[in-house]
This record gives C-alpha cells, structure tokens and sequence, in this order.
C-alpha cells in the first residue's frame, strides 16, 4: 500500500480513521509511533484516550523527537501508524525556536523527506496522521505563523509521496488525491508530483 496521508481537524477522527487503515493491512502486528508528550494533565489525558482505543497486540512506540531513527530500526514491509506528524513537528519547532527561520524549516522539512524515503526504502505501509492547521485563524505570533507555514509544507511533501491522501470531516472521510490530480492536469497536463513552495 505504501503511504498513506490522513488529514483533518481537531477531533475531526482522523486517528480512528487510521486505525482502521492500520487494522485492515497489519491486523495485530501494527506498529504505533506516537510523538505526543505527556507535559501537562490535559495531554496525559488525551494519551491514555488514544491508547485505550487501539488493541493491546500494538507496538507502542513513544518517540518526540526522532521519528526517522526508529523508523530506521523497524523491519520491512511493516505497518506503522504515525500519530501525528503535526505533533512531532511542534516538538522539533520548540527544541530549537532560537534558530534561524529558513534554517530550521529546512531541517524539519529534511527530516520529513527522510522518514519518507525510509518508509518507501523499507516498504513499509506507513499511515501518516496530520492536523489541517492552515485553515484556521492566522496565528497572532511570529513562531506559530512559522509553523503554520511548515505544517502546510510538510503536508505537500507528504502527499506528494502518498498512494493515497486522506481527508476527514466529522467523522467521515473522503480520498482527495485522485480528485485532486485530475483538477491539476486538466489544467496543466500530466502532473507527476505536487511541488512545495
């Protein structure tokens, strides 16, 4: 299947939706990256939620700051659950905050092209969850405006390499990247890869 992009809004069910994805090709042997940190009450809560809903036969690997490196650990042809993607960049955007923005952009967008290429590289079915941030209100700080825009990249990249992209609304969700393909070529021909600007 290769990967997979499940967008979507808060409390939207994109995390279920992925489960389902990830019960359907793995069954019991599915792997659970999980790059949320428990700082605060209402964080453990949400993690305990999130864990109590998935079968207890799941590898649950807790990881907030090195997704590529445990991909690199994982077999072949397995299937990984990545919850989420928009987490994981947070926690990167915070560890290094002080750093130029260009600079770290492009190291949290290396590393997503990274866990790509190990994904496709390993064969893995690899079942991306990321947040649809751009479609809300314009961050009033300059950091949250920086990871907005990197989210929304991110994004791109993922879809780009994605067999199929996900979008979910209320519960329900709905493939957008066939559609989407065939909009862009009717306008500009045979399109092999979304570009990221």
């Amino acid at each position: 299947m290769g990967i997979i992009l499940i967008l979507g809004g808060a409390r939207s069910g994109k995390s279920s939706f992925a489960e389902l994805i990830a019960e359907k090709l793995g069954g019991d042997d599915v792997i659970y990256l999980a790059s949320g940190q428990a700082v605060d009450g209402e964080m453990k809560a949400r993690i305990k939620a999130h864990k109590e809903q998935r079968p207890d036969s799941w590898l649950t690997i807790e990881e907030p700051l090195n997704i590529s490196t445990k991909i690199k650990e994982i077999s072949s042809k397995k299937t990984v659950l990545f919850d989420c993607l928009t987490t994981y960049l947070s926690n990167l955007l915070l560890e290094n905050e002080q750093a130029d923005y260009q600079e770290i952009e492009y190291q949290l967008l290396s590393e997503v092209e990274n866990i790509i290429e190990l994904a496709l590289k390993k064969e893995l079915n690899l079942i991306i969850v990321h947040n649809e941030v751009g479609q809300g209100i314009v961050p009033s700080y300059k950091l949250g405006r920086y990871f907005r825009d990197i989210s929304g990249r991110a994004a791109r990249l993922c879809a780009a390499s994605a067999e199929r992209v996900y979008t979910v609304r209320a519960g329900l969700p709905q493939e957008i990247k066939k559609d989407g393909l065939k909009i862009i070529e009717s306008y500009l021909g045979e399109v092999e890869e979304v570009k990221v600007l």
